[in-house]
């Protein structure tokens, strides 16, 4: 009977296998020698997913070298029996229990594990000297010559140095043959036929074990690949949020300072000549103080996840609002004509539109120099239009690319919209916002 190969060290010692028991690698991911490529492995911390792989695979590991033993012992079994039967000698029995105890000893527990433990070495040399002993006095126990050669079956994988090896112990362990009986022809069959049955056992076990490795180095890297993938998803959220919160707080809180630095210096410019005008831009500057820190808020509340800071507000009043401030604020004439008929908008649309309306707005108070500013929006049956003209100064023929363009051009396009800006010197200037309902 010819036991399953896997259960030597080769030449350079079982030294070089990782104690994978403890490492919570699976044993059969462990190299039984060269030839055996060796798993990937990951500096990473192990998942979960490839832990619990480890874990099965070891458990599965530890019940083939169950079997592997019961196997080596039911050999040990038929060998009690023949000695039993043919009247041999009992003291043949004691050399039996002898290879018994090597490989409970010596054997099993490396088997378990894989961990370095030379002993195997020992284990090897015990039964094989056991062996040439039963095989001399016993020539029908010839079987166990190739049972105790399978223990070198995994020496296939040092190429020709571990065959040379194994045809070496094959003709050693068959030499009773050939001394007993005198028979050349049949120690060469019964060395040759052990010897290719046992390479053929040690080829197919070398390559489970490269193809088990193969695995888990395909899991490690799927698992690698999958880590890659949530830190680059995670750095591309943590900039997209960066960005709103940038595109937030200029179209809220930068657009509010802005108002309030100029009212304040519009303020001081008459204290001493006008102070009831005076006074009037003061209140304005509060109001616009306390607008802005309710934006402030807004936004705060919206960063720690509890919705839009402009959901529920109605576009409408909200549009009429902003255009009366900055009329308020720089003396100028302004209107809002809404037209079509008004829908219930989402939160999207309702803040991509304020925020395009309220850009707008500030670069009219920033750089238009302008006596009028009008606001249209038009519901129309697939997308809704925001026009905000002036009758200022006009942009250059190359605008200069500030934030407040680029930041109106992202939020049209992150819904689908378009943005159009149309502008000359000395002309005024119409930016025209499309947005697609949701």
């Amino acid at each position: 009977m010819t036991e399953p190969a896997g259960a030597a060290a080769g030449p350079d010692g079982p030294a070089a296998v990782p104690v994978s028991a403890r490492a919570g690698v699976p044993a059969a991911a462990s190299p039984a020698g060269p030839g055996v490529e060796p798993a990937a492995h990951s500096g990473a911390a192990t998942s979960p997913t490839v832990a619990e792989d480890s874990r099965k695979s070891f458990r599965s590991w530890q019940r083939i070298s169950r079997l592997w033993a019961l196997a080596w012992h039911f050999a040990l079994v038929v060998g009690v029996v023949l000695v039993l039967t043919g009247k041999q000698p009992l003291w043949l029995l004691v050399l039996l229990a002898g290879m018994s105890a090597s490989y409970l000893l010596l054997e099993y527990p490396w088997l378990l594990d894989r961990a370095p433990n030379r002993a195997v070495y020992s284990h090897l040399a015990i039964v094989s000297a056991l062996s040439i002993v039963l095989t001399w006095v016993d020539p029908s126990l010839t079987f166990l010559a190739s049972v105790v050669l399978s223990q070198f079956s995994p020496l296939t994988g040092f190429r020709i140095r571990g065959i040379a090896i194994m045809a070496g112990t094959a003709a050693v362990l068959s030499l009773p043959i050939l001394l007993s009986w005198g028979s050349l022809v049949g120690w060469i069959l019964a060395a040759g036929s052990a010897l290719l049955a046992n390479l053929f056992i040690g080829g197919f076990f070398v390559e489970m074990l490269n193809d088990h490795n193969r695995r888990g180095a395909l899991i490690r890297e799927l698992e690698d690949t999958r880590e890659e993938l949530e830190r680059a998803h995670h750095e591309a959220g943590v900039r997209e949020e960066r960005e709103r919160l940038a595109r937030e707080i200029h179209d809220t809180l930068a657009q509010g300072f802005t108002s309030l630095l100029m009212l304040i210096q519009a303020a001081d410019a008459t204290l001493d000549t006008d102070p009831g005008t005076t006074r009037e831009r003061l209140d304005l500057a509060a109001r616009t103080a306390r607008e802005n820190l309710a934006e402030a808020r807004a936004l705060i509340w919206h960063t720690e996840g509890h919705g839009d800071p402009t959901a529920g507000l109605p576009l409408d009043a909200t549009l009429q609002r902003a255009a009366a401030r900055i009329g308020e604020e720089l003396g100028m004439a302004t209107s809002v004509d809404i037209g079509g008929s008004p829908r219930t908008l989402s939160a999207n649309v309702q803040v991509v539109t304020l925020r395009i309306a309220q850009e707008a707005l500030a670069n009219v108070r920033k750089h238009a120099q302008a006596a009028t500013v009008a606001v249209w929006l038009t519901y129309s049956a697939e997308h809704l239009t925001l026009a905000v003209e002036d009758d200022g100064v006009g942009m250059p023929e190359t605008p200069c690319k500030g934030f407040g363009l680029r930041s109106m051009r992202e939020r049209v396009e992150q819904v689908g919209g378009t943005l159009t800006i149309t502008s000359a010197p000395g002309a005024g200037t119409r930016v025209e916002a499309e947005v697609p309902y949701e």
